[in-house]
């Protein structure tokens, strides 16, 4: 599949790359199939790019990357929506956003996106009842771990390429 983005120009999409979200994102419900698309210079971050909206395109990284602690509780009926089974391999993403200020940038933990990888299916889900937020400084919680030399350095790397 050819698909035509507003940041990435022109992309070829196997069709096993595709993943359907059938109750879409969060105030996006209407977009439901999109990729992942990866480049070597932006990682931990990804983009999960619109195949129906080539202006759609959301950052999004594995939480743990940054919050290693971060845990999913919910019951498994939650996943029946995405085929999920006991072999069933689950990415899990959660959008990123990054304003001017890269210091500010964050992570919303409460509404995370579950990919089961075989199926292709997808599920962005709404932790109530934790101790996860919308917004979670992504920075700061770099700070904890390394020095500012390597906080520095991070930020740099991300203003130049997302």
């Amino acid at each position: 599949m050819k698909i035509v983005t507003l940041r990435f120009g022109e992309l070829e999409i196997p069709e096993d790359k595709i993943i359907e979200i059938p109750r879409g994102l969060l105030g996006f419900e209407q977009f439901k199939k999109y990729v992942i698309l990866q480049r070597e210079d932006s990682e931990p971050f990804k983009w999960l790019q619109s195949l129906e909206d080539p202006n759609l395109a959301f950052v999004i990284t594995n939480p743990v990357f940054f919050f290693p602690k971060y845990k999913l509780e919910m019951h498994v009926k939650e996943l029946e929506e995405i085929m999920v089974s006991e072999d069933s391999i689950i990415d899990t993403y959660v959008i990123v956003t990054i304003p001017k200020d890269i210091t500010q940038m964050s992570a919303n933990l409460q509404g995370p996106i579950l990919i089961n990888v075989e199926s292709g299916l997808g599920k962005q889900i709404v932790l109530v009842n934790g101790p996860y937020t919308i917004k979670h400084n992504i920075m700061d919680e770099l700070e904890k771990r390394t020095d500012s030399r390597e906080k520095k350095s991070v930020s740099e790397s991300l203003a130049v390429n997302i």
